[in-house]
């Protein structure tokens, strides 16, 4: 109310003070107080001025990718009898048997039979031999080089990844409950090969999966298309074992053990 005039009193004293003239008016509720002002403050010219943020450089590596190896990097390691990495022990044994047992009764109507027998032996280890040295010089050990974004296999002319389009997916039953894992990728030139889970069920090493990975995404691989099925609706079922770019990375991070869900496409 305004003109109001306030009385104190004091303990000591028999009756009421009179107010003290200023503090007439004043407020000493502190809800009362003035609100801040609304809009923004005037900056201190004293307080010195912010940085600007350095430019960014465009020749400084992607952060996700500052942290893999550079050059040259061997994806796994390919040994003589990894070509024969999906094979079964009763596949290899029986070919062998009768490879044996073949030559051996062609051998054994003009030679001995313990002559016969060891030149069937000999025959049939030349041609599983034979075999090995041509899928191993179709099937070198892989290398990928992310800095150049280039994809090679074994001393053969490097290949731009961009140029990979196609990723096949082969997988076989080994040992007891096991399965092996292959992924083939391939160019209009080139085709290249790396073991995702092997006979031992041993997958790759970290680097070569981050590397593997990354250069996956790099490339241009899709599911194919015909001319029947231009969207690709039933790729599956058209083209079986292709799988696409996003399904390759997924399982070169997570290869699928035996029991375990392979992708759709697949």
């Amino acid at each position: 109310m305004h003109g109001a005039t306030f009385s104190r009193r004091c303990d000591s004293c028999p009756g009421p003070h009179a107010a003290d003239p200023g503090s007439v008016g004043k407020v000493s509720d502190p809800d009362d107080a003035p609100a801040p002002p609304d809009g923004p403050t005037e900056p201190d010219p004293t307080d010195p001025a912010p940085a600007d943020p350095a430019p960014a450089d465009p020749s400084d590596p992607d952060p996700a990718t500052a942290e893999l190896p550079h050059g040259w990097v061997r994806i796994g390691e390919r040994r003589w009898w990894s070509t024969w990495v999906g094979a079964t022990t009763f596949f290899v044994t029986f070919s062998a048997l009768q490879g044996v047992n073949f030559v051996a009764g062609i051998a054994g109507a003009t030679v001995r039979w313990d002559l016969a027998l060891l030149l069937g032996v000999g025959v049939t280890v030349g041609i599983f031999a034979v075999i090995t040295l041509i899928r191993n010089a179709r099937s070198p050990q892989p290398w990928v080089d992310l800095d150049s974004g280039q994809l090679r296999a074994g001393t053969r002319r490097p290949i731009p990844l961009a140029q990979v389009d196609r990723a096949v997916l082969t997988t076989a039953p080994v040992g007891t409950g096991g399965r092996v894992l292959v992924l083939r990728l391939t160019a209009e030139e080139a085709r290249v090969e790396f073991i995702l889970r092997d006979r031992q069920d041993a997958t790759l090493d970290p680097i070569s999966t981050a590397v593997l990975a990354e250069a996956l995404r790099r490339t241009s691989v899709a599911m194919p298309t015909s001319i029947h099925d231009p969207t690709g609706r039933f790729a599956r079922y058209n083209f079986p074992g292709h799988i696409g770019r996003d399904d390759a990375v997924a399982l070169v991070e997570h290869p699928p053990a035996a029991g375990e869900p392979l992708p759709a496409a697949w």
